[in-house]
């Protein structure tokens, strides 16, 4: 509910409080112009159920990274992506040229057949001398000889066995597979150059379902997290960046073994599903971790709740709209709201924009609310621009006081009430007490 300058509203000044609105001609200055598109705006206290919890910000962080490198020597012969796409995991990516390691495997497996033959001799030479020797013909020491040569061709051809294995897995570096199921990045060698093993990172591919989101709260708030999550998992909702009332929510992952001695403040972390997506590696997020609901309880606009010498307090407009300046114990905020713990009722209203024209009265000093009407702007104009203007109606104005002087003390008691003209907006009238 608005009520503009352009309005007249009078309240009574039964709680030593009135309200003033000054209205405005369509001739006045542009500064008093200007002044009309402010308003008085009215809220009302609702009770409803409001979470309890905590704000901050922090960072998202992908569920895995991994720096692609070459795992052998070579020049980079292909690539089988697309920068930014979404790799499967064991997916090819990167093409080594291979001609060396193809040479090596080719050695490895002819040094194998070679040895595997000469084992087989060996192991000939050596049966044939055991035999000689059981029957008594042959010596026992060319027995154990020829023995001993044929083990040591048998532990050759493993040997080379291995080295086949070793040369086809070298093989197989030259073609680079995603590790893990994840979005690419782009790519950082262009195809041609020459990549040494373990030291030149060729792409990154960050792992974004599911994701993390890492986040501070200060270490006063630590308590209160670790009871809340004895008894179960705590939501935590992130903020999409760009898209404004769009969120994703998410579940408290674990709480930092330390908290940061310089900055007062604990490390958490938030798993997301993230399955569409929406959370990115790397952006800024405004956090919110919820920690309980509190149920029936009476909040108002935070813009409604005044602080003054005494606390805080909220200006209540009654039902005959009058206003009362009143204490309030408050609560937490959450969000535009502020929970007010005792002081105000369910549907009560209150003014929440406009404060300022609000100006405190005594009772006993004047009866009833002075309004000043855009008739009374027009004359101010005109006396600031005619003193002779000015002179008469500084006359007149002493022969209407001389004239309203009251002459029965009923007449002294009369107060301004606020009185209805249809629209909602009010306009005095006298009337005595007795009336």
């Amino acid at each position: 509910m608005k009520l503009s300058h352009s309005q007249i509203l009078v309240l009574n000044v039964g709680t030593s409080l009135v309200l003033t609105v000054v209205g405005c001609s369509r001739g006045a200055k542009t500064e008093r112009s200007a002044k009309t598109s402010e308003s008085i705006q009215l809220g009302m206290a609702v009770t409803k159920d409001v979470p309890v919890q905590i704000r901050g910000s922090g960072h998202v962080t992908p569920f895995a990274s991994v720096a692609i490198t070459s795992r052998v020597d070579g020049e980079l012969k292909r690539t089988m992506f697309n920068e930014g796409d979404e790799l499967k995991r064991g997916q090819t990516i990167l093409v080594i040229d291979s001609r060396v390691a193809e040479s090596a495997l080719r050695q490895a497996e002819a040094n194998l057949a070679r040895d595997e033959a000469l084992t087989a001799s060996a192991e000939a030479e050596a049966h044939r001398n055991e035999v000689l020797f059981k029957e008594g013909i042959g010596p026992a020491e060319l027995s154990a000889q020829t023995r001993a040569a044929a083990d040591a061709s048998q532990a050759t051809v493993a040997a080379d066995r291995v080295s086949v294995e070793n040369a086809k897995l070298q093989l197989s570096f030259c073609r680079i597979v995603s590790p893990i199921r994840g979005r690419v990045g782009k790519l950082l060698v262009d195809v041609g150059n020459s990549v040494r093993s373990e030291e030149t990172t060729l792409a990154v591919v960050n792992q974004t379902r599911p994701i993390y989101a890492d986040f501070l709260v200060p270490e006063e708030q630590l308590p209160a997290i670790q009871e809340r999550m004895t008894n179960g998992e705590l939501n935590v909702t992130a903020m999409i960046p760009g898209k404004p009332g769009k969120s994703s929510t998410g579940k408290l992952l674990f709480v930092d073994n330390a908290a940061d001695t310089e900055t007062a403040m604990v490390a958490l972390r938030a798993r997301f599903a993230n399955i569409d997506e929406a959370l990115w590696p790397g952006e800024t997020i405004e956090v919110t971790l919820t920690l309980d609901t509190l149920t029936n309880v009476v909040v108002v606009p935070s813009s409604a709740v005044q602080t003054g010498l005494a606390g805080s307090y909220l200006l209540v407009v009654r039902p005959d709209l009058t206003v009362e300046r009143r204490p309030v114990t408050t609560g937490n905020q959450a969000g535009r709201e502020t929970i007010i713990v005792s002081g105000i009722k369910d549907g009560e209203r209150l003014i929440t924009a406009g404060q300022k024209f609000v100006t405190a009265i005594s009772i006993g000093q004047q009866h009833g609310a002075r309004v000043r009407r855009p008739q009374d702007e027009d004359k101010n104009d005109q006396e600031r621009s005619d003193p002779q203007a000015k002179s008469q109606t500084i006359e007149n104005r002493l022969g209407h006081r001389h004239q309203d002087t009251p002459q029965h003390p009923e007449q002294a008691q009369s107060s301004t009430v606020p009185a209805f003209d249809g629209g909602g907006i009010s306009r005095t009238k006298r009337r005595g007490i007795g009336g």
